[in-house]
């Protein structure tokens, strides 16, 4: 497909999911209803102003309506310069946006597990799996994790834990990391047996009594085949991990008090 059929196809795509018509189109550019059907059948092409304002109309790059295919990284300076003047809020929604572009198939979590919220903004969005995490509440809060940062977060919490973890005993944080599934097989079968549990964990650990102490505070499942981390419990270690490898780790930390 060269570049005049690549354009004309792309502005009768955005314009159809815009549920405009020719007509609609034309009276926003100020050109005839006959001009947007010759762009469209390939006939002919806009001419470069108009190129700009279908890019403005419909949000999208002039790159992309000429057929030019640099990859998303060509696109980071314009991303960077517009983040720049977005609001906090505005920056957020646009995370949201790459979030959902980043979903990958359903994973194995159960219904029970909040993954969606079917539009309403007073819920989160969750997604686990193997690309990482993806957590957001629309305009409140946005977060992503990578695969390789969740890991470096609990491995950290396997040698020593500072605030918030070290909220917890070290005997119950260890049950916890053992428990703790791997985020490229999240199998809802999954459990460990008393027996290969106690294998994992020192003598001197009273394994009855901090599995007891789990399953009060709702972390831990006693299920068919042993114990399990519930998938609320296995989000919320993952989560306190981060937050954890985030704060206690050397790093660059930008607070902002008061008004932006």
């Amino acid at each position: 497909m060269n570049n005049l059929q690549g354009t004309g196809t792309k502005i009768a795509q955005l314009r159809r999911s815009s549920g405009m018509t020719q007509e609609e189109l034309g009276k926003l550019l100020s050109v005839s209803a006959q001009a947007v059907s010759k762009w469209e059948n390939s006939d002919s092409l806009p001419d470069l102003p108009l190129i700009v304002k279908i890019a403005e109309t419909f949000n999208c790059s002039t790159d992309y309506l000429l057929g030019r295919e640099g990859g998303l990284t060509s696109l980071i300076p314009q991303i960077r310069e517009t983040l720049h003047k977005m609001e906090l809020t505005d920056r957020i929604a646009f995370l949201e946006h790459m979030i959902t572009l980043t979903e990958g198939p359903s994973s194995t979590l159960p219904s029970t597990l909040p993954v969606s919220s079917g539009g309403n903004p007073s819920l989160v969005h969750i997604h686990l799996g193997p690309a990482g995490l993806g957590l957001w509440a629309k305009d409140r809060l946005a977060c992503i994790a990578t695969p390789i940062f969740l890991k470096e977060s609990v491995e950290l919490l396997r040698t020593a834990a500072a605030f918030p973890l070290n909220l917890l005993s070290d005997d119950v944080r260890l049950v916890l990391l053992i428990l703790l599934r791997e985020i490229d097989d999240l199998k809802p079968e999954y459990a460990l047996d008393e027996k290969t549990l106690r294998t994992y964990l020192p003598d001197s650990i009273h394994l009855d009594q901090v599995l007891t102490e789990c399953i009060e505070l709702g972390f831990v499942d006693r299920v068919r085949g042993g114990y399990r981390l519930n998938f609320r419990a296995d989000l919320t270690v993952r989560l306190l991990a981060m937050v954890h490898q985030i704060i206690n780790q050397q790093g660059t930390m930008n607070v902002t008090v008061g008004n932006v």
